[in-house]
C-alpha cells in the first residue's frame, strides 16, 4: 500500500471510530509517525481492546477550537486522515451537534491546517449525501438528502470542492457506502449476524429487498492511504467508495448463513426498516479507480470470511 511514501507526521480524526481505528492500526504496522485524535480515549473500548500505546493517542474535543488548534500546532501533521463524524447512528439526533462536528469542525481543522501547512487532507463523506438519488450515482448527479447528517456532510463536501478548486489545497472528499469488518461497533448488522450466528441463529431483521454496497474495511483504508498519495489528482474533487454491487439483506444473510454452516431459517420483515433504509442502495466508483491503484474490491464473502476469523480470535464483540 506505499503507507512509507506518505508525508509525516500523520493525523488521524476520529481514530476511535470504526474505520478511522482501522486507518491506525494498518498504517502503525508500518510506521510510528503517526497520531490518532479522539475526544474520550480512555472510555474508547476500541482503543482499550487494540493495546494502542498511549503515545500514539491524542484526547482532543474537536468542537472547541482552541483545542483543536492546540493539537494541530503540536503535531504539526503533512498528511491528515478525518473520520471524525456526528449523526452516523439513529441515537446521534442534535441537530446543532450533527452540522457542529460535522461542518464546522472540518472548516476549523482545514483553516487552521492552513496556516500551519500540509499536504494531503483526505475527508471521510459518505453516500448518504446522495439520499434519495440513491441508484449508483455518479459523483456529479444531483444530491438529495434525507437527514441532517447527510445535508451536513454533503455541505462538506461543497467545502472540499472551494478549498481544492479555488484555494487550490491538497484536500479531497471521499463518499464512503456501508463499511464493514474488524472492530465495527458491535450493535451493527454484520456483527451482530455474527453473533448470532454463533448461536445458531439470526437477529431480527427488516424487509429482505432493502439493499446496500457493502465495502470491506481494509479496501476503504487502502483507498485513504492512495489518496493521500495521489492527492494532486484528486484535489478539489469527490469521488465514490463503492464497489458497484447491490446486495440485499436476503443476499447478506445467506451469505453468512452459508459461511456459518447455519441449519436454521431467517425470518426476514421481524423488525421495521429504519428511516433510511432504501431498496436500491448502491455506488458507482468507476471515477476512483482510474486514480488509485486500487483496482478491485474483496468480494463480500471473502470480507465476511475475514471478519469471522478476526471475531473468532479476538473475541471483543459480544450481543
Amino acid at each position: 500500500m506505499n503507507i512509507q511514501k506518505m508525508k509525516g507526521p500523520i493525523l488521524i480524526f476520529g481514530a476511535g471510530g470504526f474505520i478511522g481505528f482501522n486507518a491506525l492500526l494498518t498504517i502503525l504496522n508500518k510506521r510510528k509517525d503517526v497520531v490518532g485524535v479522539s475526544h474520550d480515549p480512555n472510555s474508547n473500548w476500541r482503543f482499550n481492546a487494540g493495546l494502542v500505546s498511549a503515545i500514539h493517542i491524542k484526547k482532543c474535543d474537536m468542537n472547541k477550537r482552541e483545542k483543536l488548534t492546540q493539537i494541530l500546532t503540536e503535531i504539526k501533521p503533512r498528511t491528515i486522515l478525518n473520520f471524525a463524524a456526528f449523526g452516523a447512528y439513529s441515537h446521534q439526533k442534535d441537530p446543532n451537534l450533527i452540522y457542529q462536528t460535522n461542518f464546522n469542525t472540518t472548516l476549523d481543522s482545514i483553516e487552521i491546517a492552513k496556516k500551519i501547512g500540509f499536504d494531503a487532507y483526505v475527508y471521510a463523506g459518505t453516500s448518504s449525501e446522495y439520499g434519495l438519488n440513491c441508484i449508483a450515482p455518479k459523483e456529479q448527479d444531483e444530491l438529495v438528502p434525507n437527514s441532517h447528517y447527510a445535508v451536513s456532510k454533503a455541505a462538506v463536501s461543497h467545502l472540499i470542492t472551494y478549498y481544492g478548486k479555488i484555494e487550490n489545497l491538497p484536500i479531497t472528499h471521499l463518499r464512503l457506502y456501508s463499511a464493514y469488518g474488524p472492530w465495527e461497533e458491535p450493535k451493527r448488522l454484520i456483527p451482530q449476524l455474527i453473533l448470532h450466528a454463533e448461536r445458531g441463529g439470526f437477529p431480527p431483521l427488516v424487509n429482505p429487498l432493502i439493499s446496500r454496497d457493502y465495502v470491506y474495511v481494509d479496501d476503504i483504508v487502502q483507498v485513504f492511504i492512495q489518496s493521500a498519495l495521489h492527492i494532486n489528482k484528486m484535489k478539489g474533487s469527490i469521488f465514490n467508495v463503492a464497489t458497484g454491487n447491490k446486495t440485499t439483506i436476503r443476499q447478506l444473510v445467506h451469505t453468512v448463513k452459508s459461511l456459518a454452516n447455519l441449519k436454521q431459517k431467517p425470518v426476514f420483515s421481524s423488525m421495521p426498516n429504519r428511516d433510511w433504509d432504501l431498496v436500491n442502495w448502491y455506488g458507482n466508483a468507476t471515477k476512483l479507480a482510474k486514480i488509485t491503484q486500487l483496482k478491485s474490491f474483496s468480494s463480500l464473502e471473502k470480507g465476511i470470511s475475514e471478519t469471522i476469523k478476526w471475531h473468532s480470535i479476538k473475541k471483543i464483540w459480544h450481543l
